[in-house]
């Protein structure tokens, strides 16, 4: 079984344009259950505990939602070790695009893919 990913984002268009290419990038690698408002966020984190490998915290959270967000995650999981990323905004610039952009920056975090492994640039 692959790594169970649980995201949070306000924005749908770029969560499932992002999920697209780590499927395209690593078929059957990774899964995701997909959060857009604190709301379903804590819905989910409580009822994909054990799946729930990382949090993924969208670029457009506001350091006070990734605060609460992240309240979520120490009352859900407590101690344990679920992986929490938080995608820089730097990423959404034109800036931020190049070279692989978000992809290539969670395929670091996640496997530390190198310039030319990952599949995205």
């Amino acid at each position: 079984m692959g790594t169970q990913l649980l995201t949070l984002d306000d924005d749908p268009d770029v969560t499932l344009l992002f999920l697209a290419q780590v499927q395209q990038a690593r078929p059957g690698k990774y899964q995701a259950y997909t959060a857009y408002s604190p709301q379903e966020f804590r819905k989910l984190a409580i009822a994909h505990k054990q799946e729930v490998d990382t949090v993924i915290l969208g670029a457009a959270q506001t350091n006070e939602q990734a605060q609460a967000a992240k309240e979520v995650i120490t009352q859900v999981w407590g101690n344990s070790k679920v992986h929490v990323l938080k995608i820089p905004a730097s990423l959404l610039t034109t800036e931020g695009t190049k070279g692989g952009g978000m992809m290539r920056w969670f395929l670091e975090h996640m496997e530390g893919a190198i310039e030319g492994e990952c599949g995205c640039c």
